[in-house]
């Protein structure tokens, strides 16, 4: 299982046409306690974009959830050449 497919298109891509990173980019800096903008803000509790699931949101600083994107597309086994912007294509969960 690939995490990272936070714009929910059930492809997991750093960057490129449609990256997933912008959507973490997006909740930390609306989030309503981060009104200095700051691209290094905690959210702090449960969110969907909250890629290694520690509790934190980040899209920068010490433990920002990009980084795991970034990983799991270089590590991914079809992505030989080490693209970011390579994508790893999911499966979604289907509900019956």
């Amino acid at each position: 299982m690939w995490s990272g497919n936070l714009n929910d298109d059930d492809i997991v891509q750093y960057s490129g046409t449609n990256p997933d990173v912008p959507s973490i980019l997006s909740v930390v800096l609306n989030d309503s306690g981060n009104f200095l903008n700051f691209l290094s803000y905690i959210i702090n509790g449960y969110n969907a974009n909250d890629v290694n699931m520690d509790g934190k949101t980040q899209y920068t600083d010490s433990e920002p959830d990009t980084t795991l994107i970034l990983q799991n597309v270089l590590a991914h086994p079809g992505n030989f050449l080490n693209f970011t912007s390579y994508q790893i294509h999911v499966l979604t969960p289907h509900t019956y």
